[in-house]
């Protein structure tokens, strides 16, 4: 079915995510999305969040692919999960026709390449990997009446999600016997019991009927590992298994009074075999990694400190991020998992590769502005190092940095390279803090030919208004102008105003000053001059980040007016200071109010309920610091 109200327009270089929360109208002939809906599709069947894991790999391979033609100059992406959706994770990177194999992968995005999955890590937070029987809420129906036929948000037992999720069902007569849940370890559609409810569908492998008696499960029969059951098997099955070209990290929870996270067992939040975890390509906790907290199943994805390490880049050549020469890169350093095979866990490896452009006349520069609080080494390789070189070998040209160092450059000799040739270089940091990913280090491999501009200067300032920038320059040789750009994330710029150049001559000074409105479009909060030479050459000031420079904004919402419909509020910011909602109505009165704080981004959006208002007008005020942003919607 092709929706006539699709709209995935994706801005590039974001965090997306998939949003389960819609419905369609069900016709086929005008099918249309009910965004934001929350609809059912009807009280016996399940809700688009609750759906067949099988269908829900079909899903993510449907936003991968989105994600991707949003970023043409990216071929990979990290796949952050939780609870279910590394299952989801895991249907997409296992799933073969036929399931075995040599069998060619169901949903890749590019199911004849190798690497099509276009995935290079995949991190699980608290995810039933090896199932989990824990009950939820046996009522689908959301009260009181009259409300639509909602689910009410927590799981629906008789739900295709939960059938999925269970390791073991009672079956047989009067349910006296286990049989093992037959998504997670495959065995008949027709072994599932009536007692005590029933599925609204027993079709786990969705091919339109339940009568499948040899389903494949996406885990290895515990009886071939000796096990007494089934349902004991502690990995992927080597029929489909998972693939061995990214890496992979368990993020699992153990929280006090319970053997695992309060819904999942800790013992099935990971895969392993033996206690190495699975897969693995020989040595333990290389490919596949395990980190370990402490909070409750729901809670386990709230800390971005933990959201953040379990992103680590690639610690070895095989897991190198590929980069383009003359582009600025940001990069996060992580502390590893304890157990990595190469201590100290708080030393932390990155790993890139950069192909040089078809015509190579120039030294080139690696110019690398470390993390402000740690130290390091740069190291350039001229040959290809081996899959699996640790951090005890040494560039051909390398450099070492302390704590507080400025923009490092390691020169590499034109006479020492080849055009077209593809080379590897590797930044450590040393001695990493679980917060240190919060400033990001950059660099940027020069190949182009230098101007012979000298940036003297650049700085940006807010007042309550406006935004002031003054940068001062030596050198103005052959300088055309200069572009202010910004950019919401530090990669994509856009061009904000242009300045000509003032036509000074060599070893001049020059200072140059420029005001927009903080209201202005694409205001930062990212910051550089791009000096433009009139033979093409061009040269980029240092970046600059100022959060101020985006106030907290309302980008979207509606419905408005609305009936009984949940709310929804898009916004904008780059603060972290908590934001404070007030909720007034037309006679003054303060009805709701409310405080919370969202991670910087280009866009959030937030759900609102005034099913428990009158009909009538209200005013929405949302304070953060000195930015407040009014309105009005309108209750049916």
């Amino acid at each position: 079915v092709q929706f006539v109200n699709e709209d995935n327009n994706l801005q590039a270089g974001c965090v997306y995510a998939i949003n389960f929360q819609n419905f369609w109208n069900e016709d086929p002939n005008n099918a249309q999305l009910i965004v934001h809906g929350c609809d059912s599709p009807g009280l016996f069947e399940s809700d688009s969040n609750e759906s067949a894991i099988l269908k829900q790999g079909y899903a993510l391979r449907e936003c991968i692919k989105k994600v991707l033609a949003a970023n043409p100059d990216k071929d990979r992406v990290i796949l952050v999960t939780h609870s279910m959706g590394g299952l989801e994770a895991r249907e997409y990177l296992q799933r073969r026709v036929p399931e075995t194999p040599s069998g060619t992968p169901r949903w890749w995005v590019y199911p004849n390449q190798t690497g099509g999955h276009r995935v290079a890590k995949l991190v699980t937070m608290a995810t039933p990997h090896r199932g989990s029987n824990t009950l939820g809420n046996i009522s689908p129906a959301k009260e009181p009446e009259p409300q639509p036929v909602q689910k009410d948000g927590l799981p629906d037992l008789a739900s295709e999600a939960v059938r999925d999720l269970r390791y073991s069902y009672g079956c047989g007569f009067l349910n006296l016997f286990d049989c093992p849940g037959v998504y997670l370890f495959g065995g008949d559609e027709n072994d599932f019991s009536s007692l005590p409810y029933p599925f609204w569908n027993e079709d786990v492998d969705c091919d339109g009927d339940e009568t499948s008696p040899n389903v494949i499960g996406i885990n290895i029969d515990g009886t071939i590992q000796g096990f007494s059951e089934i349902w004991h098997g502690t990995y992927d099955n080597p029929d489909i298994p998972l693939p061995t070209d990214l890496r992979y990290t368990y993020v699992t929870s153990d929280i006090i009074g319970d053997t695992g996270d309060g819904v999942v067992a800790l013992s099935r939040q990971w895969l392993y075999d033996g206690s190495q975890p699975a897969p693995s390509d020989g040595t333990a906790h290389r490919l596949t990694d395990t980190l370990l907290t402490d909070v409750f199943h729901t809670s386990v994805n709230d800390d971005p400190d933990l959201v953040a390490r379990s992103m680590d880049e690639g610690d070895y050549p095989l897991f190198e991020w590929t980069i383009e020469p003359d582009k600025l890169y940001f990069g996060m350093v992580q502390v590893r998992a304890t157990q990595a095979p190469e201590a100290p866990y708080t030393d932390d490896p990155d790993w890139y590769s950069v192909t040089m452009p078809a015509s190579l006349s120039n030294d080139v520069d690696l110019e690398l502005t470390p993390n402000p609080n740690l130290a390091g080494r740069l190291d350039f390789y001229l040959n290809t190092p081996g899959d699996y070189d640790d951090m005890s070998t040494q560039g051909d040209y390398y450099l070492t940095f302390t704590s507080g160092s400025n923009t490092q450059t390691l020169t590499i000799p034109q006479t020492q390279l080849i055009a077209g040739q593809t080379y590897y270089f590797r930044i450590i940091h040393q001695n990493v803090g679980y917060t240190d990913w919060k400033d990001a280090y950059t660099f940027i491999l020069r190949t182009a030919s230098p101007m012979p501009l000298d940036w003297l200067a650049f700085d940006v300032k807010a007042d309550e208004k406006n935004l002031h920038f003054n940068w001062t320059v030596a050198n103005e040789i052959n300088l055309a102008h200069y572009e202010l750009q910004a950019s919401p994330n530090g990669t994509n710029f856009q061009t904000l105003l242009v300045k000509e150049s003032s036509g000074a001559a060599s070893g001049e000074e020059v200072s140059y000053t420029a005001t927009l409105a903080r209201t202005a479009p694409n205001i930062g909060p990212y910051f550089r001059i791009m000096a433009l030479d009139f033979d093409g050459s061009h040269s980029f000031s240092p970046t600059r980040y100022l959060p101020e420079s985006m106030p907290l904004r309302i980008t979207a919402y509606g419905p408005n007016p609305l009936g009984n419909e949940t709310f929804y509020l898009s916004l904008s910011t780059q603060q972290t200071t908590p934001i404070n909602m007030r909720l007034w109505n037309s006679l003054g009165q303060l009805v709701f109010q409310n405080t919370f704080q969202l991670w910087p981004s280009s866009a959030q959006t937030i759900q609102i309920e005034f099913t428990q208002l009158p009909a009538g007008l209200y005013m929405l005020e949302l304070l953060q610091g000195d930015a407040r942003e009014l309105l009005k919607i309108v209750r049916r």
